[in-house]
């Protein structure tokens, strides 16, 4: 029997997938109570995730194109660039991970032509725009939702993450540098972020120049584990050649 938890993220992946469901099917799908899938419901809605109509639910399409509009991003110029030359590395029939944040969306955007991909991916955002393009088969993380990141951590999702050899992992982080390796913000990120780096052939780190020479909270990554640093031209260069000095290619679009 699923625990709540499971059944909630099973419930949302069908309705991201169908884009509107019929709470009876959910019943039937799910062998539940009214009552249960009707709690599960009310959990995702008030997560604003999903909308609840007469007899069917259906994705928050409004949530997700206020999450899309991209005027918030800081160094959107910078992030583009580093996802166009990050797509030109993928090549047909791999398999890749594609992890949360805002350069990794534009490597989602710039894959729009490929085919005969495998992507994982941990953030419902790049899943949803993966999931437009017909040859890329999207596999979503399940596992711990953060709403403040739209993506999934924790136990679940490193359990999924074990099964699965990369040909690529394309991984966002907050800060790279040659003293402090690759960092993150977010404590609850480096278990995940470990996980994805053990299961890759090749890691590649894509930071925009605000991003470089810079140390955050806690450390997911030592520079030996990195094989590429794709970042532009606008940062530090002293910084640059200290991370190439330790064995990472560093390209600066």
């Amino acid at each position: 029997m699923l625990s709540a938890s499971k059944r909630r993220e099973e419930i949302f992946e069908l309705i991201h997938k169908e884009k509107q469901v019929r709470v009876s099917d959910l019943k039937d799908i799910f062998s539940t109570s009214g009552v249960t899938i009707r709690s599960d419901l009310i959990y995702l809605e008030n997560k604003g995730l999903i909308e609840r109509n007469f007899g069917t639910v259906s994705l928050k399409e409004n949530q997700l194109k206020d999450v899309f509009d991209e005027s918030h991003i800081k160094n959107l110029t910078e992030k583009k660039k580093i996802g166009d030359y990050a797509v030109n590395l993928v090549a047909e029939n791999e398999s890749i991970m594609i992890y949360t944040g805002s350069t990794s969306l534009q490597i989602a955007k710039g894959l729009k032509d490929h085919k005969n991909l495998i992507v994982v991916t941990n953030s419902i955002i790049t899943a949803y725009e993966l999931g437009k393009n017909p040859y890329i088969k999207t596999i979503m993380l399940g596992g711990y939702y953060n709403p403040d990141t739209n993506a999934v951590f924790g136990y679940h999702a490193i359990q999924q993450l074990s099964d699965y050899k990369l040909d690529k992992l394309f991984l966002s982080v907050d800060g790279i540098s040659g003293s402090g390796g690759v960092t993150s913000e977010h404590p609850y990120e480096t278990e995940i972020c470990r996980a994805m780096i053990n299961n890759a052939a090749q890691v590649i780190v894509t930071a925009d120049f605000s991003k470089v020479g810079v140390s955050r909270f806690i450390q997911i990554a030592d520079l030996s584990e990195i094989d590429m640093l794709i970042t532009d031209d606008k940062a530090p260069v002293d910084e640059l050649k200290k991370i190439e000095e330790l064995s990472v290619k560093v390209v600066a679009v």
